[in-house]
């Protein structure tokens, strides 16, 4: 169950009680001052029952589909990872190439268990894939393919477009699952983490803030990340 799907749905649960709100007063106004009692009101622990089971169902399903997105992350990360050894490593097989491509194919295949194709319609009755960015990742896997005899910079490209698409799959994904920023965060400048900075700086010796220059320094991925 989409956000949008959740909003409808709860939306539609408060317009049912306001109606049923409404139509209980109106019944009440026009009874007798010797009788009260309203169909309603008679029968109000069996409406809220009704409506706790509803909004049970409702969010246990919003639940259920988070957790399907979730898993289906977890396994397109793995995959993207997979592949990547084959992209840095000096000499990658064949066999290298299509563990990474079949598993990528694969978290491609999947995520129609998910989410159906979007914009259907008479004149194109199958539409188009939900998250093209998924199908952008697999085009440039396609492209470096054991068979078309890669070069190395080759290889290093292709990580570096496939990094540039997977973070733009992943805030498409994050704002399905409704991910949250965290309450207690460790930023760049956080006191949390200047912490531990100084102490592995004096105590080992290794300076963080130049190893991350000299890491972005590496990459065209790694340079355009901001520092906070």
């Amino acid at each position: 169950m989409t956000n949008q799907t959740l909003r409808t749905r709860l939306i539609a649960a408060g317009a049912a009680v306001i109606v049923i709100l409404f139509i209980s007063l109106s019944e009440y106004l026009t009874k007798d001052a010797n009788n009260k009692a309203t169909f309603v009101g008679s029968n109000a622990t069996l409406f809220a029952l009704l409506f706790a089971a509803y909004l049970t169902y409702v969010f246990q399903q919003r639940g259920k589909f988070v957790d399907e997105l979730r898993g289906w992350w977890n396994e397109m990360v793995e995959a993207k990872s997979l592949f990547f050894v084959y992209c840095d490593k000096k000499n990658p097989t064949e066999e290298d190439y299509l563990k990474g491509f079949y598993a990528l194919s694969t978290s491609m295949d999947t995520l129609r268990l998910i989410y159906c194709n979007v914009r259907r319609s008479g004149q194109n009755p199958k539409g188009y894939y939900p998250f093209e960015q998924v199908r952008d990742i697999i085009d440039v896997a396609r492209s470096i393919a054991a068979s078309e005899s890669p070069t190395a910079q080759d290889r290093t490209n292709a990580k570096e477009a496939i990094n540039l698409v997977f973070q733009s799959l992943r805030h498409a994904i994050q704002a399905e699952a409704n991910a949250s920023v965290p309450d207690n965060p460790t930023a760049f400048d956080s006191p949390h983490r200047e912490k531990y900075v100084k102490e592995i700086q004096s105590g080992i010796g290794l300076d963080l803030s130049v190893i991350r220059k000299a890491n972005q320094a590496k990459t065209y991925f790694s340079r355009r990340e901001k520092t906070t």
